[in-house]
């Protein structure tokens, strides 16, 4: 170090202006980064940032809950679960989601499985087998929105008997940045 330094022993780099106490707004952080931080708790709060919902419907002695989310962001995972009950019973139950309901998305795991799987009529088609009367049914689905996937999408989820439909209800999602 040259005898002609002016950083009263600091070290290489470091200036007074660094070290200094700072006066006035300056030496206190920002309150943008309170204002950012309360505007994103009041969205959440708000639902804006996400917001699930039940869509339900009754028909022929069956009816269907379906719970998912009606506004989600891009990337984000999500479960979806459909719940069936039938005064009468059900011989071969099935469940028809419109594959407009799920484009975009990636389903990573039903539970239970489905004993057949199609696709035909624009729909996915799920079979479970026998329904006894007076029970329940609890389809849960796990998935993806595609991180590219903007907008929303709708259709509709059928419950069968066989090839005769039972009960139907339109679901949506909205999709955000």
């Amino acid at each position: 170090m040259s005898s002609g330094t002016t950083n009263h022993g600091l070290p290489d780099g470091i200036a007074s202006e660094h070290v200094d106490e700072i006066a006035g707004w300056r030496r206190h952080a920002s309150p943008l980064s309170l204002v950012v931080f309360g505007a994103v708790v009041f969205l959440a709060l708000s639902g804006f940032l996400g917001h699930e919902r039940d869509w339900e419907a009754s028909s022929n002695g069956t009816s269907l809950r379906i719970h998912q989310p009606e506004v989600i962001r891009n990337g984000e995972f999500l479960e979806l679960r459909i719940a069936v009950e039938s005064d009468d019973g059900i011989g071969a139950m099935a469940i028809g989601i419109d594959q407009s309901l799920w484009e975009d998305l990636t389903v990573n795991t039903m539970i239970p499985a489905a004993t057949e799987e199609a696709s035909e009529d624009g729909e996915f088609r799920f079979t479970f087998g026998q329904l006894e009367a007076g029970t329940s049914f609890l389809l849960k689905v796990d998935a993806q929105i595609n991180p590219d996937f903007l907008g929303g999408n709708d259709g509709s989820v059928t419950i069968y008997d066989g090839d005769d439909a039972l009960v139907s209800t339109t679901v949506s999602m909205q999709v955000l940045p």
